[in-house]
């Protein structure tokens, strides 16, 4: 059977080293500093991840049969296999197959897996559904877990948007559920009131644009993107656009806003965003998971939006960077809190959430992080969510096996995010997510004992 360390060759094999990560000093309140990694070494590109299809397996399925692990004999196809996991998804057919481990200045995640842990020979069958920001990351996660590490686990994740997340994991129809935002106050009390909000990777929402003939990387502000999604500014001619892209020869060409029209995590983080940034999107729009956009068409998933601003001259789209990457669509600049124009790279996506405070409670890790004060920073990035329950699970091998995935995650599968256009957690971050999971019990006793480093 392949051991812990065999299986994160496969996941960080393509990647540099860099030095192992150092636990903070605990305290109630850390501040996170994002520190920069070594730049990446050229690896070659994998075959886009889809969206996964939808699952109706319940909760409660029989538990899957024992299955044989593959001997070493494979690690050498697996290594060279191991990201081209899936076929594309419908909506994505027609994108190219182009990932972010090729994007400027994109740095190696830490090697962060544990010398001291390997995750138990379980045999489960865990369904979880929700948001579609991280499910290429999850997919490939799934696949390498489900394959290399511990056979005998099934695992399945929906990309049904973060809002039938919540509600799927709400009504006990999930193991686990997938956010880009936090819960409800209000369900939480009285539907979930146990539930944990993991943050599992960092990530980047852009406006992702189609303009036949223009292929330069171009420059908002917040009053161009409110303006556009509000319905004030219609066409790419617009002085306003003008202004911040010099040289940019703009055609005459009606503007075609995409927004997703499913309940979603990644329209919570760009109207949260919109929010900040624009008292007009604030006072007439406002923020939250589905919002009554006032201009535009709408499309479902990322994918969704992806594949409608690709096959559509004069559109624009909010997706998850990686979805935009896949597509062959270049990296445009957002006007940060600073007043500087930057890209959504993993270094700037990483500096939004420097200084913040993170919550002692395990229960309130959820943050917003849209528009730093970093210098650096992407003003529109954002955590995303893995949904736990601390004390109601009842199966304790399912609650076992669906614990020392997600420590996987949070330690080697760390290594995949860079490569597939995400950020890897800072660490005081990365820290309190394994501190939060270590609270999760059946029957009152812990599910998991593994080190928090």
């Amino acid at each position: 059977m392949l051991s812990l360390a065999i299986a994160s060759a496969l996941l960080l094999s393509a990647c540099s080293s860099a030095p192992a990560a150092v636990e903070p000093t605990a305290v109630p309140e850390v501040a996170v500093e994002a520190t920069a990694a070594p730049e990446a070494t050229a690896i070659p590109e994998p075959t886009a991840v889809p969206e996964a299809t939808a699952t109706t397996e319940p909760t409660k399925a029989p538990e899957a049969t024992a299955t044989t692990a593959a001997e070493a004999t494979a690690t050498v196809e697996a290594t060279a296999t191991m990201a081209a996991t899936a076929t594309l998804a419908a909506t994505q057919a027609a994108t190219a197959t182009k990932a972010a481990m090729t994007a400027p200045t994109a740095t190696t995640a830490p090697a962060v897996a544990s010398t001291e842990w390997e995750p138990r020979q379980l045999t489960a069958k865990l369904t979880g559904s929700g948001a579609s920001f991280p499910n290429p990351l999850y997919q490939v996660w799934i696949s390498v877990y489900t394959k290399n590490v511990v056979p005998g686990v099934q695992l399945s994740y929906s990309s049904v948007g973060s809002g039938q997340g919540q509600k799927d994991f709400i009504a006990y129809l999930t193991d686990f559920g997938g956010s880009d935002s936090a819960i409800k106050s209000s369900d939480v009390e009285s539907k979930a009131p146990d539930a944990i909000h993991l943050p599992m990777v960092m990530g980047g929402v852009m406006p992702m644009v189609n303009i036949a003939g223009i292929k330069t990387p171009l420059k908002f502000t917040p009053e161009t993107l409110a303006g556009i999604y509000l319905g004030a500014i219609t066409n790419w001619n617009d002085p306003r656009l003008a202004k911040d892209n010099e040289g940019v020869a703009f055609p005459d060409l009606a503007i075609t806003p995409v927004y997703r029209s499913d309940s979603s995590g990644t329209t919570s983080i760009w109207t949260d965003y919109l929010s900040k940034v624009s008292t007009d999107w604030k006072a007439k729009v406002g923020s939250g998971s589905a919002v009554s956009f006032p201009a535009g068409i709408g499309a479902s998933g990322n994918a969704g939006v992806s594949a409608t601003v690709l096959n559509t001259n004069g559109a624009v789209g909010y997706v998850e960077v990686g979805y935009a990457l896949a597509a062959g669509f270049p990296l445009p600049y957002v006007k940060n809190a600073s007043g500087n124009f930057v890209k959504p790279e993993t270094n700037n996506v990483s500096a939004a959430a420097n200084g913040m405070n993170i919550s002692s409670n395990p229960q309130r890790l959820a943050a917003s992080i849209t528009n730093s004060a970093a210098p650096d920073a992407y003003p529109i990035a954002a955590f995303t969510y893995i949904l736990v329950r601390q004390s109601t699970y009842t199966d304790v091998n399912k609650a076992q096996a669906l614990a020392d995935f997600l420590y996987w995650g949070l330690t080697t599968g760390q290594g995949a995010t860079v490569r597939l256009g995400y950020a890897p957690l800072p660490e005081g971050m990365r820290i309190a997510a394994m501190k939060a999971l270590k609270t999760v019990t059946v029957n009152g006793a812990p599910v998991i004992d593994a080190p928090v480093k």
